[in-house]
């Protein structure tokens, strides 16, 4: 059940039918974010209960963060890794032993959020004392569970104590965000992928002109995709009159790579600087260090991903735009559309190395692509080349703040019909096969 589907909006006014009008708050949230979650496969729930519990004794009996770390990364490390890592060490009699079917949904973003909880309520930067079922609450709840964004307990626990209320404002505000999203997913991320999926399958196979489409496409297709998922995840939680943090804001209009990672998927590049970055030492050691602090962290959130060398070559030429861009200060003022246009070409090429897992395929790919750029100027390529830079300068625009500014300017009883009317048209011609979301993957 993705938010794109017919079941999902069932699911969800069930939920709001049972928040208004019955008692017992926390349990009917814990109750809908279990069935949720158990809709993609049931076994699972028992390791989303073990996360739960796991991290809840922690807390209670006061382990050690790094034993408390170590019991939480159990799961992801046999579900996500084992296979890669037995493989890549050449642990032949292990592999047997290791798991190579689809990932459990969203353990990665379980993890993170449980491990955030451990460190910050060890450090008291959470004092409140929380019962088992808060913060089994906090950990299962629906909007942000299967792809965030990340929280921290500071966010959401205190605010899910309170009771839900259905104020116009925040209703209209969250409907009109989670179009939005819809829109994102349906109309232009999964049509995106209709043009540009089988050109990663095989590009030696592909007309070369058909190599710009992938390389300009893809960086919109994930960002449709996933800035989709969170809109509608932000826009279900303002109908609660529950605010969760933003997580993109306007990415592809950033000047720097240091400035796109503080814009994009912000609550994940938050955790990895909070949690890794800064307790290696951060930029307050030395060159060298820093070059170390940059590339290691970003690599693992490279791994984190997936557990493929593509990920983690992806986030280390990450981590080395990063640190070249700490050493360099230019004297010379550069027109501000200049750096956009540059930030987002090195963007566009590390999403090359982000989507082909295949390091011979990614390697022909960009052999492929630079070798007949020329193609660029074909008719249906400037098409697509315009296409892009609208997506990319709209980003003005889809920001939360102005966003909720034009919600409050809208008769809503007006665009209501507009609004059904997209969502009927979308679920009709997606006829329940859209994909799931990307960032459901990792």
């Amino acid at each position: 059940m993705i938010f794109s589907s017919i079941q999902f909006l069932i699911f969800l006014s069930f939920f709001v039918i049972s928040i208004k009008y019955l008692k017992y708050q926390q349990k009917i949230i814990i109750l809908f974010s279990l069935f949720f979650y158990s809709y993609w496969n049931p076994i699972f729930l028992f390791l989303i209960l073990y996360l739960s519990s796991i991290t809840y004794l922690c807390y209670k009996k006061n382990v050690s963060s790094w034993l408390s770390i170590v019991f939480i990364f159990l799961p992801l490390a046999y579900f996500k890794y084992s296979e890669f890592f037995f493989n890549t060490l050449g642990y032949d009699q292990l592999i047997s032993i290791s798991y190579k079917s689809e990932l459990p949904l969203a353990i990665s973003f379980i993890t993170f959020t449980a491990v955030a909880f451990v460190i910050d309520t060890k450090k008291k930067k959470f004092i409140e004392k929380v019962s088992f079922l808060s913060f089994l609450e906090f950990i299962v709840y629906f909007p942000q569970l299967i792809a965030g964004p990340i929280l921290r307990a500071k966010e959401l626990i205190p605010i899910l104590k309170k009771k839900i209320l259905f104020s116009r404002d925040n209703v209209k505000f969250g409907v009109i965000l989670f179009t939005i999203g819809f829109i994102k997913k349906v109309y232009l991320s999964d049509s995106i992928g209709v043009i540009i999926d089988p050109i990663f399958l095989n590009p030696s196979q592909i007309p070369p002109e058909d190599l710009i489409k992938g390389f300009l496409l893809f960086p919109l297709q994930i960002y449709f995709d996933f800035s989709g998922y969170v809109d509608m995840a932000l826009g279900i939680s303002s109908i609660f009159s529950i605010e969760l943090p933003v997580n993109f804001n306007k990415p592809y209009l950033t000047k720097s790579i240091t400035e796109f990672w503080r814009c994009w998927h912000i609550t994940l590049s938050n955790w990895f600087k909070d949690y890794l970055y800064i307790p290696l030492g951060g930029s307050r050691s030395g060159k060298t260090l820093l070059f170390f602090n940059l590339v290691l962290t970003m690599s693992v959130a490279g791994l984190w991903h997936g557990a493929n060398l593509n990920f983690i070559l992806w986030g280390f030429l990450n981590g080395l735009f990063l640190f070249i861009e700490k050493q360099y200060t230019s004297t010379k003022k550069i027109n501000e559309t200049l750096k956009i246009s540059i930030n987002c070409f090195i963007i566009f090429n590390l999403w090359l190395v982000f989507r082909i897992q295949d390091l011979n395929i990614l390697t022909d790919y960009i052999s492929l692509l630079y070798s007949n750029i020329s193609y660029l100027f074909l008719k249906e390529n400037i098409f697509v080349l315009l296409f892009a830079i609208f997506a990319v300068l709209s980003q003005k625009y889809d920001n939360y703040p102005y966003i909720k500014k034009i919600s409050t300017k809208i008769n809503i009883s007006f665009f209501f019909p507009i609004i059904l009317m997209v969502i009927i048209l979308g679920l009709s011609f997606s006829s329940g096969t859209s994909d799931k979301f990307i960032y459901f993957d990792f």
